[in-house]
C-alpha cells in the first residue's frame, strides 16, 4: 500500500510539473510574473503571491474537482482486489483453511 501511495504521489508530482512547466512557457504574463516576484526577493522587498506556487495549487485544486467530479472508484476496486489476493496469498503461505472471496468474507 505505502508503495502503490509513493507511486501515485509521484505521478501526481510529475503531471503538476508538466502542467506547471507548459503553463508558463506559453504565458507571458505568468513569466513576467514569476520574474518580478523573484527579483522582488532577492530585493528584500514584500514577499506577495508565488505565481509559481499559486499555479501547483491551482493545478491541485482542479485534479481534485475532477476527480470528485468523476464518480469513477476504479482505482479503489484495483486497490481492493489487490489486497484480497495478497491476504489469500498469506492465508495459502501460512495453510490457513479459508480463502478470501471477491468481497473480502472468508470461505472455506
Amino acid at each position: 500500500e505505502a508503495s502503490h501511495t509513493e507511486k501515485v504521489k509521484t505521478a501526481l508530482m510529475a503531471e503538476a510539473t508538466a502542467t506547471v512547466t507548459e503553463q508558463f512557457s506559453t504565458d507571458k504574463a505568468l513569466k513576467k510574473a514569476a520574474l518580478d516576484a523573484a527579483i522582488s526577493k532577492i530585493k528584500g522587498g514584500k514577499a506577495g503571491v508565488d505565481p509559481i506556487q499559486a499555479a501547483f495549487v491551482q493545478f491541485f485544486k482542479d485534479k481534485a474537482a475532477a476527480v470528485k467530479a468523476s464518480g469513477d472508484d476504479s482505482e479503489e476496486k484495483a486497490q481492493r482486489e489487490a489486497m484480497i489476493a495478497k491476504m489469500n496469498s498469506v492465508a495459502k503461505n501460512e495453510g490457513f483453511f479459508f480463502q478470501f472471496d471477491s468481497k473480502g468474507t472468508p470461505s472455506l
